[in-house]
């Protein structure tokens, strides 16, 4: 049972709803199989228009902060590294190709609404948020606080060790504010480094180790609702409503690779499942056990760590 085909256990009109932040791109791969199930918030901020649906997701002409309110993009020679803070440019330009990448070519307006806000109004809970906004990462936070406080179990947030744009919050800022909400982190993927700028042009090598040259920068900080959080908020629900908010976070593990943590949730929450239920997924879980479980020819923990690594 594939994470695709384990979606069919879940009760009717059960969604996983992933409010994407910085969705530049569209929603990533690590969701395809999923995808029949997620209802997507994605924001395009622009001065016209009214929240519009396409398909499972509905598209919010604003962007997002901690007020209502409006703001300055400033739009950098690199588009991905536009911001509403200001390039550090004393720090980049000491890094290769850094200085010339966020050299702002152009500044635009644009609206600003909170997450808890918008939710409100629009009657959503969300199960996952998603941010990266290139250094605003926790003026976002701070504008979903009751999201995070009713209904988010999971989020996967840009965090920066280093301060690439002015005033920005860096990773143990973002890490204690989601500590402080119940929130632990559980892993760190996608780590990107900055190589110095040098006279005799020394770049990506590596010297013994395994290590690379260069400092880290960035990368995603991935985060899960406390696990007696968790089970308080799933087991207040009806027997139907706590199954199925179960089911969703197994399955939301499983696009992030943590079938143990998956496994585990399903230990802590199998006396809620109906009998046919529980005991397919008991099998999913001893086959995901076993270090020879093989489908073609490939193990299925092999092929669920290679469909969450694919981003």
């Amino acid at each position: 049972m594939t994470v695709s085909r384990m979606l069919r256990l879940l009760p009717p009109g059960v969604e996983i709803v992933l409010a994407d932040v910085g969705s530049a791109g569209g929603l990533k791969s690590r969701w395809r199989e999923a995808r029949s199930v997620v209802s997507a918030l994605l924001f395009d901020p622009r001065d016209d228009g009214a929240p519009a649906k396409k398909g499972r997701d509905t598209y919010f002409p604003v962007g997002l902060g901690k007020t209502v309110g409006r703001a300055t993009l400033n739009i950098t020679e690199l588009g991905n590294m536009s911001s509403m803070l200001p390039p550090n440019v004393e720090l980049l330009k000491t890094f290769r190709k850094k200085g010339a990448h966020t050299k702002i070519v152009s500044t635009w307006e644009m609206p600003i609404d909170t997450l808890d806000n918008i939710a409100h109004r629009e009657l959503i809970s969300v199960d996952v948020l998603k941010v990266d906004t290139q250094g605003t990462e926790l003026d976002i936070l701070q504008g979903a606080e009751k999201c995070l406080a009713s209904s988010v179990f999971l989020a996967e947030i840009e965090v920066s060790f280093l301060e690439r744009y002015k005033g920005q919050p860096l990773s143990d800022d973002i890490v204690a504010f989601m500590r402080a909400r119940g929130f632990d982190l559980i892993d760190l993927y996608r780590l990107k480094r900055y190589r110095h700028l040098n006279h005799s042009g020394v770049g990506n090598i590596g010297l013994g180790g395994g290590q690379r040259a260069g400092r880290i920068a960035y990368g995603d900080a991935i985060f899960l609702l406390r696990e007696e959080l968790l089970l308080e908020r799933i087991r207040i629900l009806s027997r139907l409503d706590a199954q199925g908010l179960a089911l969703k976070v197994i399955v939301a593990l499983l696009v992030y690779g943590k079938a143990d943590t998956a496994s585990r949730l399903f230990d802590l929450t199998a006396d809620l499942f109906d009998e046919k239920i529980r005991q397919e997924l008991t099998r999913f879980f001893r086959r995901l056990g076993r270090p020879y479980a093989f489908i073609g020819g490939k193990g299925l923990h092999l092929i669920l760590d290679y469909l969450a690594r694919k981003v």
